[in-house]
């Protein structure tokens, strides 16, 4: 994040121009735009799932009020987008905690059965370790256009270093504790498309309850984020256009989202991962090469006032 900020990106082109070649530059370019696009399209037939299965809504309800919220926020200046985008997290958090933490508790900790019922379950990866591999590139891309935003607004480079480490080192013990849940719990939540608000709902109604607000705020949360940061590659905010561009975008998320939540997810994520390993692996390669830069520049500089 640090580095971003040096930047003063409010795009990942703005980036990818300074540390990419060419060539490099629009393949990472177009694959970052693809990522963004279709973690968006995810996000929304998400957040049709959640009401679907909390309150039975239709799907098309719960995806259209999730691009209306988008579409409107999506009008405010920058600051205040990601300002809004900040806002659930917290609380989503704080729930999601206490839920795996209760769920943990009160499970029957038989590690025979539960790896049984673990491994009968499908996935469109060939194994576990190949999954995590994708699940943290999937993590991790998704994370860097937006990280050029919100790493351009930031002008103190204090507060980008300390927010990318904190925010780093919560969504990794997030995952963590998530997953060991989702593990104690298969029998009774894999079956469902959001097996966290599952969880909720085993525990109390009204948990579930809100637990699926908090959820599809957070879903909002996520598309708001990607779908913005694709709109803002292709136009400025600030341009009178930038609406048009928004709406043309959340149109045509709504439309692919249709395609069903989990059948979304199983093809996005896994190409996601995949393409991700050689993206991340340019931006470390660049990361260095900056660093590198940045202590040449200071020993220059210490030099040249030593001369003086």
């Amino acid at each position: 994040m640090i580095w971003v900020s040096f930047f003063k990106a409010y795009s990942h082109r703005d980036v990818l121009n300074r540390i990419a070649s060419p060539i490099t530059n629009r393949i990472i370019d177009i694959f970052l735009l693809l990522t963004l696009f279709g973690i968006g399209v995810v996000m929304v037939a998400g957040a049709g799932s959640n009401l679907n299965q909390q309150f039975g809504w239709p799907i098309w309800l719960g995806n259209f009020i999730c691009v209306l919220l988008i579409f409107l926020v999506g009008m405010m200046d920058t600051k205040r987008v990601i300002d809004a985008i900040g806002v659930v997290a917290p609380f989503l958090i704080i729930l999601v905690i206490a839920i795996n933490f209760r769920s943990l508790l009160t499970a029957e900790w038989d590690i025979a059965f539960m790896n049984i019922e673990a491994l009968e379950l499908s996935s469109p990866l060939p194994n576990w370790w190949v999954s995590a591999l994708n699940y943290a590139s999937v993590n991790l891309t998704t994370g860097v256009a937006t990280a050029f935003l919100l790493g351009g607004v930031e002008k103190d480079k204090k507060v980008a270093r300390k927010g990318g480490l904190i925010g780093g080192i919560i969504v990794g013990l997030l995952i963590v504790l998530i997953n060991l849940t989702l593990f104690a719990t298969s029998s009774q939540v894999a079956s469902f498309d959001l097996p966290m608000l599952q969880m909720a709902r085993l525990i109390q109604p009204w948990v579930g309850l809100v637990m699926s607000i908090l959820i599809f705020f957070e879903i909002w949360n996520t598309a708001m984020s990607v779908l913005y940061s694709f709109s803002t590659s292709f136009i400025t905010p600030k341009k009178k256009n930038f609406r048009y561009v928004l709406l043309g975008v959340v149109v045509a998320a709504t439309a692919l989202s249709f395609g069903g939540f989990t059948n979304v997810i199983s093809f996005v994520y896994p190409a996601v991962g995949y393409g991700g390993f050689i993206v991340l692996g340019i931006f470390v390669y660049a990361w260095y090469k900056f660093c590198i830069k940045q202590k040449e520049n200071q020993e220059k500089t210490s030099v040249e006032t030593i001369k003086e």
